[in-house]
């Protein structure tokens, strides 16, 4: 998973060409009542000035479109997206032979 952090400097981001379900969350740092931000996935559609709420995140599907944001803040956003599908092995995940009882976590 690709998690990216977008500053409230008001430039343009390109962030590649993106398979997977795009999500741009609001971090609320510095605190803000909303942040304002621009969003451009050609032959997908174009978001202007886009309001969102601290703590909320908003979802996209690309389809393997380029991504351009661009965040005029004032709070930095982080945008989440699957970069490359793995196996559970793949991410480092481990086999075990029973969940755990409660008073063990």
């Amino acid at each position: 998973m690709a998690v990216i952090n977008i500053p409230p400097d008001n430039k343009i981001y390109k962030l590649g060409n993106i398979q997977s379900q795009l999500h741009i969350y609001n971090t609320n740092n510095p605190a803000a009542p909303n942040t304002l931000y621009n969003l451009t996935i050609p032959n997908v559609g174009n978001w202007m000035n886009v309001n969102i709420l601290p703590g909320h995140t908003d979802t996209y599907a690309p389809a393997g479109n380029a991504v351009y944001i661009q965040n005029q803040g004032p709070s930095r956003l982080q945008v989440l997206y699957v970069d490359t599908a793995l196996t559970p092995e793949e991410a480092g995940l481990e086999v075990v032979g029973a969940m755990p009882e409660p008073s063990e976590s």
